[in-house]
């Protein structure tokens, strides 16, 4: 990156909360923890604000010959200060000399780079840089399969060129155990109290027997509605009331609930609102004083928010939405497990193997996720 003035932008160093020698902490606990070595390999990620500045600074300090990041305009951020919150951090990781900054991702020398992630700022991978890369290159997506949208991705493509890629199975490696933490988050921020409450939970998420079981560890009575077995859910600590949200059965009880907790399948399901049969306004009929903790769908947060309702994260408001988003470990051990995803099959496509043996090498050494074979089929 070119000259920048290093000691205008100390509050850079650090954010409201988390100062930059406690996030860089969690960075060296969470590389040796996995054995993140990325020693000899280049990585194309992304620079940003907040927590999104720790991606290439994680790469740098797990031993990358060189870290490409793109730090161009967001709706988050601008891209100026993106640059100078990630330049600040790698400054104080001391991995300066590692990381350049490039303001599009075809300004990245594409034919040298060995781990492509798929983070925002890197988005789309797709013809312009898969035509670029090297023979031996590989596309981790720091997230689950489930995640996956062909417009972030080209998957297809990626096989054409023989680019091994792979997600992270994001339960394998114990992310899910920080989803609780989001939903009190979202509930204190409502002005709901967990502990002597009373919480509806819907849906059959992976997440969601994470958050019946912190819910009820704080003490409150958790309705939910799943087609899990009522055995299962009490094992979680939680009560059966039904198998979805839209049985009239659990609309009926929604007036018992303090709040109403959304954990779809994947993303991109709707539990209610528009192409569904339960409407907003009747959730808000049956329980006008209910506070409503969205999983990912914003539609349904705009339904509900319209319906007079209160909703987390605010359909209208830019702020955080997920445990990554909150705190800097859940950010570190993802972004560090991705990396440790794109490693093994970086390793595996330098020693001559596969882009499918590469693959499925990720998948026993590094709790990678597998996308289908045939990416037709699978969700949007």
């Amino acid at each position: 990156m070119a000259a920048m003035d290093r000691t205008a932008d100390a509050r850079f160093a650090t954010d409201e909360r988390f100062s930059a020698p406690q996030v860089l902490r969690f960075c060296r606990q969470a590389i040796a923890e996995r054995r993140l070595d990325l020693g000899g390999l280049r990585v194309l990620t992304e620079a940003g604000v907040g927590h999104r500045r720790i991606a290439p600074v994680v790469a740098a300090l797990a031993g990358a010959t060189e870290v490409y990041a793109v730090s161009r305009d967001s709706a988050q951020a601008a891209r100026r200060d993106a640059e100078a919150q990630t330049w600040s951090l790698a400054e104080a990781a001391g991995v300066l000399r590692r990381l350049q900054l490039v303001p599009t991702r075809l300004q990245a020398p594409l034919d040298s780079i060995d781990i492509v992630t798929d983070l925002p700022g890197v988005r789309p991978v797709d013809e312009s840089i898969l035509r670029t890369l090297s023979d031996t290159a590989v596309v981790t997506l720091m997230r689950g399969v489930a995640h996956w949208r062909p417009a972030d991705v080209d998957i297809a493509g990626c096989r054409r060129a023989g680019v091994a890629v792979a997600g992270l199975d994001e339960e394998a490696v114990g992310l899910l155990r920080y989803a609780p933490l989001a939903v009190i988050w979202g509930l204190t921020a409502l002005g709901v109290e967990a502990n002597g409450g009373v919480v509806l939970v819907a849906g059959s998420g992976r997440a969601y027997p994470y958050v019946v079981r912190a819910l009820a560890q704080l003490g409150a009575r958790v309705l939910v509605a799943t087609p899990e077995s009522a055995g299962r859910i009490a094992l979680h600590g939680g009560e059966k009331i039904g198998d979805g949200l839209t049985e009239p059965a659990v609309v009926g009880r929604l007036g018992e609930a303090d709040a109403l907790i959304l954990a779809p399948d994947l993303p991109g399901d709707r539990l209610l609102g528009p192409g569904t049969s339960l409407e907003a306004h009747t959730v808000a009929a049956e329980a006008p004083h209910l506070a409503v903790v969205c999983g990912v769908a914003d539609i349904e947060a705009r339904a509900l928010a319209e319906a007079g309702l209160r909703v987390w994260p605010s359909p209208y408001g830019s702020g955080p939405s997920s445990a990554c988003e909150l705190l800097p470990r859940p950010a570190i051990e993802a972004l560090v497990a991705g990396l440790k995803v794109g490693e093994v099959m970086a390793r595996q496509r330098r020693g001559g193997s596969s882009p499918l043996a590469a693959e499925q090498a990720a998948a026993a050494q590094a709790h990678a996720e597998l996308l289908p074979k045939d990416v037709a089929t699978h969700r949007r």
